[in-house]
């Protein structure tokens, strides 16, 4: 027998991969649909929902501030493969708009010439629509000195405070379901670098600043409007 009358007897690709699938015991076949039947249409659904993002942020800005030029590079082109990569089968909406008018002040006059966008782009991609929105929150909110004593040590750090943030968030508008937990929102911001938690002398409120990268992604989430 050669090898081709041996492919006869092997199982098409994508056939015996749902067969492999709905073979999984209780959601097997809820998972069949899904990878196989839906999942097309919510990749298509996230990248029209990103594309009227874009065009809605391109169509509300002045358009002296649109560098038309920067939509014909190779940067825009790896700028929508990113956020093609990134929003297709995201279930957060917020972030998928979010990113989408993100793109779009990429090439705004104030960032287009920018190198490091597509380094900005990566890292807000990282963090949920949430987290995006609290960082803008973060970023303009004003740091403080505050005294802070330690037995005989005391020292006068400046941070944002989180008092400072939460009274800047209820300053609205709300952009979070139900409750949020800005202490474990900041942390997760912290994980990805985006800001950092200074080191106090004993029990004191957290006091964060915004890192580098922390504060460059905020200018492009504040062009955006978000």
């Amino acid at each position: 027998m050669n090898s081709n009358d041996l492919t006869k007897h092997l199982p098409e690709g994508v056939s015996w991969m749902r067969a492999a699938v709905s073979s999984i015991p209780i959601v097997g076949s809820a998972l069949d649909h899904l990878l196989f039947d839906k999942s097309d249409a919510i990749r298509l659904r996230n990248l029209e929902a990103a594309l009227a993002a874009i065009s809605e942020q391109v169509k509300n800005t002045d358009q002296a501030k649109i560098d038309k030029e920067w939509f014909e590079t190779e940067e825009a082109l790896a700028a929508f493969k990113v956020m093609a990569d990134k929003v297709s089968y995201e279930p957060d909406k917020q972030k998928v708009e979010a990113m989408g008018r993100i793109i779009a002040t990429c090439g705004n006059t104030e960032h287009s010439k920018d190198a490091k966008k597509l380094s900005v782009v990566e890292h807000l991609s990282k963090l949920s629509g949430v987290q995006i929105k609290l960082l803008a929150a973060v970023s303009r909110t004003a740091a403080k000195a505050k005294k802070i004593s330690g037995g005989d040590i005391e020292q006068t750090p400046t941070a944002i405070w989180i008092s400072d943030i939460i009274t800047t968030l209820r300053s609205g508008p709300t952009f979070w379901p139900g409750t949020m937990k800005v202490d474990e929102e900041l942390e997760i911001l912290e994980s990805y670098n985006t800001v950092r938690r200074i080191q106090l002398l004993g029990p004191s409120e957290p006091g964060y600043l915004v890192t580098s990268i922390g504060k460059l992604a905020a200018s492009y989430v504040r062009t955006a409007g978000l």
